[in-house]
This record gives C-alpha cells, sequence and structure tokens, in this order.
C-alpha cells in the first residue's frame, strides 16, 4: 500500500494551518504545514507534494513568487492560493502563472475540498 499523498499548506496563521490541515486529512491526505515560503522551501520534501496551497500574502514573499520559485525548480506541483485580499488582478496573474485556483478568504471548505479531492484522485491514479 502506497503512503497517503501529500499536501502541503503555507500560511503564517496557525488556525489557518490547523483548519485545513484538518480538512486535507478527512480526504486521506497527509499535511504538513510551514509558516513562510522560505520555511518550506528549504525543508521542501523529498517526496513531491501532490499539492501546494499557499496564502497569497505571505510575510516573506508573495504567494506568486513561491509559485514562481517552484516552477524554477521544475516542480509542476499543482499550487492552490488563499487570499483574504483577493483582487481580480491578483487572481488573473495567479492563474497565468500556473495556479490550479485562487481561493478568497474565508473560503468555503467545500471549494478547497473539491479541489484538493480531484488532485488527489489523479495523484493515486498516477501512482497504480
Amino acid at each position: 500500500m502506497s503512503p497517503p499523498p501529500l499536501v502541503c499548506v503555507v500560511d503564517p496563521d496557525p488556525a489557518v494551518r490547523r483548519s485545513v490541515a484538518k480538512l486535507l486529512r478527512s480526504l486521506g491526505a497527509q499535511v504538513e504545514g510551514y509558516a513562510t515560503a522560505r520555511e518550506f522551501l528549504a525543508q521542501l520534501p523529498t517526496a513531491i507534494p501532490s499539492c501546494l496551497i499557499a496564502e497569497a500574502q505571505l510575510p516573506d514573499m508573495p504567494g506568486l513568487t513561491l509559485l514562481q520559485e517552484l516552477r524554477g525548480r521544475g516542480l509542476d506541483t499543482p499550487v492552490i492560493l488563499l487570499s483574504s485580499e483577493a483582487d481580480v488582478t491578483n487572481a488573473v496573474a495567479a492563474m497565468r502563472a500556473g495556479a490550479l485556483d485562487f481561493i478568497e478568504k474565508p473560503y468555503i471548505d467545500r471549494a478547497l475540498a473539491a479541489q484538493v479531492g480531484s488532485i488527489l484522485e489523479l495523484d493515486v491514479k498516477r501512482a497504480h
């Protein structure tokens, strides 16, 4: 039996990390949380995450820059950005940079669960 898919959550708010982790664990994912983009990048797991969920306005670098850093490292991990200050310009920029979705906080658990659930299903199919 293969290990559960890994989803990384990068958000400076521990309550958000806990809430998202609880939701994702209910989908059968293994979850690792990070407070900053640099912390995530420094501890980037050797196993490539099935999905990355990151706050768009991280204190150390914008979520869009984190997405670009992953692409620059050759990682095509699906990325979902969360933002409490969403606007159309940022959402369009994120999607053009390759983000899978841009969800406004307070996000709807159902929307996040649907997106991640689809990613995890594809990940399981690729593993078989």
